[in-house]
């Protein structure tokens, strides 16, 4: 099980992360509202089940222009040590040395190069880094709605990946077959204006 564990946990590794937002108009920057976001995350069990998993934490910024989609960028970042598959034993297990590694690599990050507008939806090229390796991942992000929250707007986002663990020199079970090498995750955030939270951050 601890095999499985680890196997979730890299799959959380791959959030997206980018620099901080800083050219687009306020309107179009957004952050991402870490209690009202999740990321999920499943790997194959001993080749039978799916196992899912959780990462409790995740961060970041969006900047998005419809009409100029190669203005945009999407920038989330993953707390490796924020893993959680409901058993303490695993995820000290998924938090050290055969999986994520925390203490050396404590964060799971995607940072965008190029967003490219697909209909309704955008296709956002970058760079993934986890477990200390940097590998190019394209994903298809959904804007998932918009409303009202005590009186300010936010918007949510999700994308759905594969990526193969082995790829970031996390190969714990693999040779056992206890756990599979795809992990499989989702990412579903809802953000804020960032001007809001600059006021928020004043009125403090």
């Amino acid at each position: 099980m601890k095999t499985l564990l680890a196997v979730a946990a890299l799959t959380a590794a791959f959030s997206f992360r980018t620099d901080p937002v800083t050219s687009p108009a306020p309107k179009d920057a957004w952050i991402i509202d870490t209690a009202h976001s999740s990321v999920v995350f499943k790997v194959k069990h001993a080749g039978s089940s799916w196992f899912y998993g959780v990462f409790k934490t995740v961060t970041g910024t969006i900047a998005l222009d419809a009409a100029a989609p190669d203005q945009s960028s999407f920038a989330v970042e993953i707390d490796a040590a924020s893993i959680d598959t409901r058993i303490a034993d695993r995820d000290q297990h998924l938090r050290g040395p055969d999986f994520f590694d925390c203490k050396q690599f404590p964060t799971l990050s995607f940072t965008s190069s190029k967003v490219e507008k697909a209909g309704d939806d955008f296709t956002v090229a970058g760079t993934l880094s986890l477990h200390g390796i940097d590998k190019p991942l394209t994903v298809v992000v959904k804007p998932s709605g918009t409303g009202e929250m005590m009186g300010k707007k936010v918007a949510g986002f999700e994308t759905t990946f594969v990526i193969k663990r082995s790829d970031f020199g996390i190969e714990y079970g693999l040779a056992q077959k206890a756990l599979g090498d795809e992990v499989h995750l989702t990412i579903a955030v809802e953000a804020n204006p960032m001007e809001a939270k600059k006021e928020a951050g004043k009125s403090k």
